[in-house]
C-alpha cells in the first residue's frame, strides 16, 4: 500500500498545494521585513480568487482574470497600507477587519452578481505548460523520467511562477538596495528616516507588493486549481502561510520550503483518504493533518524565531 501512496502525484500535488501558500507566506514576509504585519493575506486571498474568477466569466479570458485577481489583491491591501501606516492603527485589527470584510463583500457581490449564493459557475481551468507522456517500464531511465516529469512538468504557470518568485525575492531581499532598505525598515525604521529614505513610502510598496503576491495566491486557487469562486474557499490558507512566513525565518526561501511541508501535508491528506477504507483511522483526522501541523510547527519555532525588530510597531515621523 506504501508504494501506492509514495508516487510521482502524491509530491505533485504536494506543490500544487503549496504554491497559493507560498505566494502569500513570501507576501506576507516582505511585508513583515519592512515592519507591517499583514494579517489580511486571508481576506485577500479571498478577494483575488474571486475578482479572477469574475473577470474570466466576463471576458472569457484567464489570463486577465489572473491580471485582475493581482489587482484586486493591491486594491485591498492599499487599505491595509492606510490604515497601519498612514493612520497607525493597530496592525492586526486592520487585517482582521480586512479578512471579515472580504468574507462578507465576496459573499454578497456573487449573490448580487449570479443571483445565487455559494458557488459561482465553473470555468475551464488553465492547463498545463507542459505535456509530456511517461511510462515507468522497469529501465532505470524511463523510471527516473517518470518521476521527474509526474512531479516537475505537469503544472499549471502559476505553480512555475512562485518557485521563480521565490528565488528572485530571495536575491533581491539580500543582493540589492531595495532588499537593504526592506530589512532595515524593519529593524531600524529610525535610521533609515535619518539617512532621506522615506519609511512610509517603503513600507507602503512593501504592502502592495504583499498584495499582489496574495492576489496571485488566490488567482491560482481558482483559475488553475478548483475552476469556480466557493464563500471562504481559502478555508485558512491565508493563516498558514503567516506560519510558514514564520517558520521559514522572514526568507522568501524559507517560506517556500515550509510552504512544500504544509503543501505535503495536505496532499497527503487527500491521498490517504483514498485507502480510508484499508485503514482504520476517522477520515476526519486527515483533514486536520495541515491544521495539526501549523500548531506543532508554530509550537516548535515561534519561541526560537525572532523576527524584524520594529515588526507590528508603527513609525511616526518626528
Amino acid at each position: 500500500m506504501l508504494a501506492d501512496i509514495i508516487t510521482p502525484d502524491l509530491f505533485a500535488a504536494a506543490l500544487r498545494m503549496a504554491t497559493p501558500l507560498a505566494l502569500a507566506a513570501i507576501g506576507g514576509t516582505i511585508c513583515e521585513r519592512s515592519g507591517v504585519v499583514n494579517i489580511a493575506l486571508e481576506g485577500i486571498m479571498l478577494c483575488g480568487a474571486f475578482a479572477g474568477v469574475a473577470v474570466t466569466l466576463a471576458t472569457g479570458n484567464p489570463w486577465l482574470g489572473i491580471v485582475a485577481a493581482v489587482l484586486a489583491g493591491v486594491a485591498i491591501s492599499a487599505i491595509h497600507a492606510f490604515t497601519s501606516i498612514n493612520l497607525r492603527s493597530d496592525q492586526v485589527v486592520s487585517g482582521t477587519a480586512i479578512n471579515i470584510l472580504a468574507l462578507g463583500v465576496t459573499g454578497f457581490l456573487m449573490e448580487i452578481m449570479y443571483g445565487h449564493p455559494g458557488t459561482t459557475d465553473s470555468i475551464n481551468t488553465i492547463r498545463s505548460v507542459f505535456r509530456f507522456e511517461s511510462n515507468a517500464d522497469g529501465g532505470f531511465v524511463s523510471t527516473v523520467w517518470h518521476w521527474i516529469n509526474g512531479i516537475f512538468l505537469s503544472h499549471t504557470p502559476i505553480v512555475y511562477m512562485a518557485i521563480i518568485i521565490a528565488f528572485v525575492a530571495q536575491w533581491a531581499m539580500y543582493n540589492t538596495r531595495w532588499g537593504l532598505r526592506l530589512r532595515a525598515l524593519g529593524e531600524h525604521p529610525r535610521a533609515v528616516d535619518t539617512v532621506g529614505v522615506s519609511v512610509l513610502k517603503g513600507r507602503w510598496v512593501a504592502v502592495l507588493m504583499s498584495g499582489a503576491l496574495a492576489g496571485l495566491a488566490g488567482a491560482n486557487l481558482t483559475l488553475e486549481q478548483v475552476g469556480s469562486f466557493t464563500e471562504n474557499m481559502t478555508n485558512g490558507r491565508g493563516f498558514i502561510a503567516l506560519a510558514a512566513n514564520i517558520f521559514g525565518r522572514w526568507t522568501p526561501l524559507g517560506s517556500y520550503s515550509a510552504s512544500l511541508l504544509f503543501g505535503f501535508a495536505d496532499a497527503l491528506q487527500i491521498k490517504l483518504q483514498i485507502f480510508r477504507g484499508q485503514i482504520d483511522i476517522p477520515p476526519q483526522f486527515f483533514l486536520m493533518l495541515p491544521y495539526v501541523l501549523t500548531v506543532v510547527v508554530l509550537a516548535g519555532v515561534v519561541g526560537r524565531s525572532i523576527g524584524p525588530a520594529a515588526v507590528g510597531k508603527p513609525y511616526e515621523k518626528k
